[in-house]
């Protein structure tokens, strides 16, 4: 038991002292890309976990953060989750995944991002005008599918159908993200791997384009048979004419398969934000087929962000 003990403390300090020195070196740039929404984090337990997913992804929402953890699929799942994000800015997300056999599951889902009523302004004269208001809008509906290929490996892939909505402007854009979860030597430890948002450029303008990387690891002090605790470690670094390189850590710990306790941070240079950014928390609970999971995200000066989520296993 110590020795796990200490096991389980060096680990947490190096993913953390990681982190931070990977942090360190990037610079945080809004880039010149569109489709911003391709890098919003969904799902409450994904977010709750400070983005730390990719190589956890074990449940409905991987079809959104490492398709190849559909092949971890058991029977059907359906979920639905609300955000009321930044400036009252909305966000819905439904989500769908099922076992097509053993080894190999389909995911999907639709996700819609309201900015809310925008005053629309005309600067032809000597004094702006307010000459009426727009409602900008986003539409993402994606596709999934993995296998175990090996008996340590599994790939998948993810395609999507991307939509904007910009007053009299429409774009669109099909996106792919494809991904790889490797079961390593050593006992209870995960590699995950996804590069997402692979695309044809929009308007002139670079899909925001990413490289996941990160490492789930399963701890092995546990205070009965139905417990689990997970250590996880991210790494984003994107590639195009953007930059917002991130180190994502994330722990969740499972008391009796019943409630779950999430804390997450995501390490990254939050620009001219004040206060506290990056932190982030969450609950989750399992009541017969029913999932409950809450998260809450920290953006400094601008406040806080809540999400819930509800879904269904059968």
């Amino acid at each position: 038991m110590k020795k796990a003990l200490i096991t389980m403390i060096a680990m947490i300090v190096i993913i953390f002292s990681g982190g931070v020195l990977w942090a360190e070196q990037t610079n945080y740039d809004i880039g010149k890309v569109v489709a911003p929404e391709l890098k919003l984090g969904l799902g409450a337990r994904p977010v709750a976990l400070g983005e730390a997913y990719v190589a956890l992804a074990d449940d409905l929402n991987a079809t959104a953060w490492n398709p190849a953890g559909l092949s971890r699929i058991t029977g059907a799942q359906a979920g639905f989750m609300h955000n009321i994000f930044i400036q009252e800015t909305l966000l819905e997300y439904v989500a769908f995944a099922y076992q097509l056999f053993p080894g190999a599951g389909l995911g999907a889902n639709v996700f819609y991002f309201n900015y809310g009523s925008i005053k629309k302004v005309d600067f032809d004269g000597v004094v702006p005008e307010v000459v009426g208001e727009f409602n900008p809008s986003a539409l993402i509906l994606s596709l999934g599918y993995g296998q175990q290929v090996l008996e340590t490996l599994s790939l998948g892939a993810t395609v999507k159908y991307y939509s904007q909505n910009i007053d009299t402007k429409n774009y669109s854009a099909v996106v792919f993200d494809i991904g790889g979860l490797l079961q390593t030597g050593v006992e209870k430890l995960t590699i995950g791997l996804a590069v997402q948002n692979l695309g044809a450029q929009v308007a002139g303008k670079n899909l925001p384009m990413n490289v996941k990387a990160g490492a789930a690891y399963g701890i092995p002090i546990l205070m009965n048979s139905g417990d689990s605790w997970n250590v996880l470690l991210d790494v984003n670094v994107p590639f195009g004419d953007t930059n917002y390189s991130s180190a994502n850590i994330g722990t969740e710990y499972w008391y009796n398969n019943m409630i779950a306790v999430r804390v997450g941070y995501k390490i990254k240079d939050a620009g001219e934000l004040g206060g506290v950014t990056g932190l982030t928390a969450g609950l989750g609970a399992k009541l017969s087929v029913i999932n409950l999971d809450y998260a809450m995200v920290s953006y400094g000066d601008l406040g806080l962000t809540h999400q819930m989520a509800i879904g269904v296993s059968f």
